[in-house]
């Protein structure tokens, strides 16, 4: 069964948080040696260096919006305009927008907010916070004059299946969307330790993001987000592929997953920083 393009391109929006949240995660654990105070006659002594510790799975709520496409400059204008300052006024600190970048489908945008607690959703929402009953079913009659659709899902992020590099928000996004047969979620995470990750680092990648849908979608869906600067760059092919010695190592590779991995469908997704907030700018200074 093929995966729905929405489903994909959502992930795509994650791989930013995922990075400032796990590459913080990662500098704090590098801690700064202990002056050393063994008298000089004692022998000296090995120790052997902790292993660091992945950082801790974290949950993010996807929103992906489908506009009507005579409707996308006014949408686009909503969304700049009222929507960024209501959740900001309704509490929300932190929503990352991507758009497709050209290869899946468009007029589609991605919301990414993470999620601190899920007893958030017991209260009212940030819209009704803000703008009140009344102000909110306004806010809503306008935005549904505006988009074909809105589906939310809730991903978990997979930091024990990544590779994590100190990095900025990228602008563009290669994104893959992989299901798995049912049952077979500990082979194919296996692989992804012992195949995957070390054909990435061996093709000079610094960062490769793993995600798994919980709820909203299918929990046999796992999607790996790797950054791009430019699509010079995704022209260069897969680290994957790169890092397995080319394509025919990897379909050598793809006949051992046979059984593994259901379908896998691949989309490029662009960083919209004017629908975003804050900018990794004003991130920074803070």
């Amino acid at each position: 069964m093929k995966t729905p393009i929405p489903k994909i391109i959502s992930s795509i929006a994650m791989c930013s948080l995922i990075i400032a949240s796990l590459g913080q995660s990662g500098l704090s654990q590098q801690a700064v040696p202990a002056k050393e105070t063994t008298p000089k006659k004692a022998a000296p002594t090995r120790k052997a260096k902790p292993a660091e510790s992945p950082a801790a799975p974290g949950w993010l709520s996807i929103n992906i919006v489908r506009v009507k496409a005579d409707m996308l400059a006014e949408y686009q204008d909503f969304a700049k305009n009222e929507t960024i300052p209501a959740l900001q006024k309704g509490g929300v600190k932190q929503r990352e927008a991507w758009g497709t970048g050209v290869f899946g489908e468009a007029f589609e945008f991605v919301y990414v907010t993470p999620i601190d607690s899920f007893a958030q959703y017991d209260s009212p929402g940030p819209i009704v916070k803000a703008l009140g009953e009344e102000g909110a079913r306004a806010y809503g009659a306008k935005a549904r004059r505006l988009i074909v659709s809105s589906h939310t899902y809730a991903v978990q992020t997979r930091p024990d299946l990544s590779l994590m590099g100190n990095m900025s928000t990228p602008k563009l996004a290669v994104i893959n969307s992989i299901r798995v047969v049912p049952g077979k979620g500990p082979a194919f995470e296996s692989l992804l330790k012992t195949d995957i990750l070390p054909a990435v680092k061996k093709a000079g990648a610094t960062n490769y993001f793993v995600s798994q849908t919980v709820f909203g979608g299918d929990p046999n869906e796992y999607v790996t987000v790797t950054p791009m600067d430019s699509f010079a760059e995704i022209g260069k092919g897969s680290p994957v592929v790169r890092g397995m010695g080319g394509q025919a190592a990897f379909n050598r590779w793809l006949a051992k997953v046979s059984g593994i991995i259901a379908s896998q469908e691949r989309t490029v997704g662009r960083y919209l920083p004017d629908l975003s907030f804050p900018t990794p700018a004003k991130a920074e200074n803070k």
